[in-house]
C-alpha cells in the first residue's frame, strides 16, 4: 500500500473510532457481535478519496507492468517462471513462530497480473514444477541445499559467490523444455557468461550507488 493510501486510511480509522467509541474494546480491538456504525461526513469524504486513489494506483501499476512486459518480450519469445504463490505468501502463520508475510509487497507488485500478462504475450510460457527449486539447486555439485530467505548472497560448492535472485533466474533459463527439469549440462556451459554478467551488474549497482532492497548487494 502506498504512503498516501496508508495516511488516508489511518485518518479514516481515527474518524471511525472517534464516532463509535462503544464499538471498541479498551485494547483498541473491535468488539464482537452486531454493531451500528456512525460515519461522519469527513469519513465519507476520506473514503471517496481513498477509493479513487486506490483506483489510480492500481491503474499505474498495471501500466508499469505492461511497459516491463513489452521490454521483456523484445528480448525473446520464451518466458519461464516459478508457479504462482502469491496467496501462500499472504497467509498469516496460525501457530508457532511468526512468519514473514508479503501482503503489501504483493499488492504493490501484482505478481499474479504480471504472470497473466506474460502468459498472454509470450509464444511459450512455462511454469516450472514445484520440485524445480531454483533457489536451492547448486549446479557445481548437482545437489539441493535449503537456504534461509535472508541469505541473498551465498557460495556454491566450488566457492563461487552468487547472488540468489540472479542465480535462480539463471537456473530457470537453464530449463530443459522437454522434461521441465534443470539442464545441468546447459548450466555448466552457460555459467561463465552468467557469472560475468552478474559481476558486471553488481559493479554497476555499487558504482552508481543504487540501493536494491533485499538483494544482499552492499552500497557504501
Amino acid at each position: 500500500m502506498l504512503t498516501s493510501e496508508r495516511r488516508i486510511y489511518r485518518a479514516m480509522d481515527r474518524s471511525r473510532r472517534a464516532m463509535n467509541p462503544d464499538n471498541y474494546n479498551e485494547d483498541g480491538t473491535i468488539k464482537k457481535g452486531k454493531k451500528t456504525w456512525v460515519l461522519s461526513n469527513r469519513y465519507k469524504k476520506l473514503r471517496t478519496k481513498h477509493t479513487e486513489l486506490c483506483r489510480i494506483n492500481a491503474t499505474n501499476r498495471h501500466l508499469a507492468i505492461h511497459e516491463d512486459m513489452n521490454e521483456l518480450r523484445s528480448l525473446g519469445d520464451v518466458f519461464v517462471t516459478e508457479p504462482k504463490n502469491a496467496k501462500k505468501l499472504q497467509k498469516k502463520a496460525k501457530t508457532g513462530k511468526r512468519k514473514k508475510r508479503f501482503g503489501r509487497s504483493i499488492k504493490n507488485r501484482c505478481p499474479g497480473y504480471f504472470q497473466s500478462q506474460a502468459k498472454r504475450k509470450f509464444r511459450i510460457y512455462v511454469e516450472v514444477p514445484n520440485d524445480y527449486k531454483a533457489s536451492q539447486y547448486d549446479h557445481t555439485s548437482d545437489t539441493y541445499i535449503k537456504k534461509s530467505l535472508s541469505q541473498r548472497m551465498y557460495k556454491l560448492s566450488d566457492g563461487t559467490m552468487v547472488q540468489r535472485d540472479l542465480y535462480s533466474s539463471f537456473l530457470l533459463y537453464c530449463i530443459d523444455l522437454n522434461t521441465n527439469k534443470i539442464d545441468k549440462n546447459k548450466c555448466i556451459h552457460e555459467f561463465e557468461k552468467q557469472y560475468k554478467n552478474q559481476n558486471e551488474t553488481i559493479e554497476y549497482i555499487q558504482m552508481n550507488q543504487i540501493k536494491v532492497m533485499n538483494s544482499g548487494i552492499r552500497v557504501n
